[in-house]
């Protein structure tokens, strides 16, 4: 019996490895290592593949939320209300951009929940989780602007990309993600030239020009040339990956009894986490651990069990999904037979 970990990346290494380095020979030869040629020519293909009209690559998808909420230009403390569903990372940008966090209970699908926001938010910052996405329609009829924590969804389309939705969308390239910087990385996805521009000028300490005056106290946020290739090579490779991971979603979610999480009735879901639902949460968990199986709870805790962040509110919804979800690997990089080791401690 293998120990099946959540992650293999060290797999994937082995896969993208020659061509990562060929590419970063290839651009480090200028004697550039940041803001390089292959930076430039990331940015304008993830800004073609998803039909935005600009792409700003980041540190990381922190990074690209901060400064996606500063360029919404908010009066100081303004209220932003924040699905409770996500990783903290996507609250603490809205602290560190100046604005008041309110937490927001989600729909069945772990995406929030329109209905809830209120009245005098001035903002939202919505995740489409766990490759799910969100109810968009009901969301921009809000008349407010629109932030997509798209760090799970990148590759999930209803009609369109998760991507091209809301006004700003910021993705991930961390390590956990299938396109990955092998480092930290992230972007930031707009079709409005000026925030595009200021973007660019946050991510390098509030400058618009080395030799300009800063307009803003900025972030130090860009990727190297080892990030950027990495991406890169990743995706070259994104389609074939993602149709070996919706491959095992459907098979695993046939295996067993249980609920799966993931949405399989939109256009496309990019599977970037396996998530299953049982009242029996801690049995199952400790099951898989018994078969080898690695596996974890998204998230825990939410945002609202954050001292930071709680205010006395019943969010029901997502205290339901967080005591019945696990996650499990679902990885492009599993063998057959590890597929069926995690089908036999699911049944």
């Amino acid at each position: 019996m293998n120990n099946i970990a959540l992650f293999q990346n060290n797999r994937n290494w082995q896969d993208i490895r020659e061509n990562v380095w060929q590419l970063v020979d290839e651009d480090n030869a200028n004697g550039l290592a940041q803001n390089t040629r292959l930076v430039q020519r990331l940015e304008s293909r993830l800004a073609e593949q998803y039909g935005r009209g600009h792409c700003v690559t980041t540190a990381s998808c922190t990074d690209a939320l901060i400064i996606a909420l500063i360029c919404l230009n908010l009066p100081q403390d303004a209220l932003v209300a924040v699905t409770n569903y996500t990783f903290i990372a996507t609250a603490h940008a809205i602290r560190r951009a100046g604005y008041q966090v309110h937490t927001v209970d989600v729909n069945h699908n772990y995406c929030i929940d329109p209905t809830q926001i209120p009245a005098d938010a001035r903002a939202v910052v919505v995740a489409d989780m766990f490759g799910n996405m969100s109810n968009w329609s009901e969301l921009h009829k809000l008349g407010i602007p629109i932030i997509n924590d798209a760090a799970q969804s990148m590759e999930s389309r209803n009609g369109t990309w998760s991507v091209k939705c809301g006004d700003i969308s910021c993705v991930s390239f961390s390590p956990s993600k299938p396109i990955s910087s092998w480092g930290s990385g992230g972007a930031l996805f707009t079709d409005d030239i000026q925030v595009a521009a200021r973007a660019r000028a946050l991510r390098l300490h509030g400058k618009y020009h080395s030799k300009h005056a800063a307009h803003h106290t900025g972030l130090n946020s860009m990727i190297n040339s080892f990030e950027a290739a990495a991406i890169w090579t990743c995706l070259d490779r994104a389609d074939s990956w993602h149709r070996r991971r919706e491959h095992i979603a459907r098979y695993l979610a046939c295996s067993t009894k249980i609920t799966c999480a993931t949405d399989f009735d939109i256009e496309r879901n990019g599977f970037q986490k396996l998530v299953f639902q049982t009242n029996d949460q801690s049995g199952y968990i400790q099951h898989l651990y018994d078969h080898g199986v690695a596996t974890t709870i998204h998230y825990l805790p939410l945002i609202n069990d954050e001292p930071l962040y709680h205010r006395d509110a019943v969010l029901a919804r997502s205290r339901e999904l967080c005591q019945k979800s696990f996650t499990v690997p679902n990885q492009h990089t599993l063998t057959d037979e590890e597929v069926e080791q995690i089908a036999k401690a699911l049944k």
